[in-house]
């Protein structure tokens, strides 16, 4: 990382920094939920919101996991973004409405990048 741009650089930064700031609001709003409504709703949860609920807590923790380790963190991103649309459509039939999971998920496309960008050579 010493003789990154530094371009490299602010997408790094911006990448954190929109994650951290997301990873915290998805976790005030689960907490907020349970203490609204207590932790008993999360354990009769349907088989649809059980699985929409693992691919986001992926989501989630690829949005941590980034900070160290950005291809894994952004992959792990993606494809809870990608499981969380396709669950919600093999159950409902359609895609979820609006942008905000794409919005939530944005700091994994930047992992992703990064992680590609700054390979090291001969790295599979």
């Amino acid at each position: 990382m010493a003789n990154e741009s530094k371009t490299t650089k602010i997408i790094r930064w911006t990448a954190r920094i929109t994650s951290a700031v997301t990873a915290l609001i998805i976790l005030m709003f689960f907490i907020g939920e349970d203490y609204e409504e207590g932790y008993q709703p999360l354990l009769n949860l349907s088989l649809k919101n059980s699985l929409l609920m693992v691919a986001f807590f992926a989501l989630w923790l690829g949005l941590i996991l980034g900070w160290k380790w950005e291809l894994k963190g952004g992959l792990l991103t993606i494809c809870g973004l990608a499981a969380f649309y396709l669950i919600n459509y093999l159950f409902s039939g359609s895609f979820p409405r609006g942008p905000f999971f794409l919005i939530f998920a944005s700091p994994g496309f930047l992992y992703l990048y990064l992680g590609i960008a700054c390979r090291k050579p001969g790295w599979i």
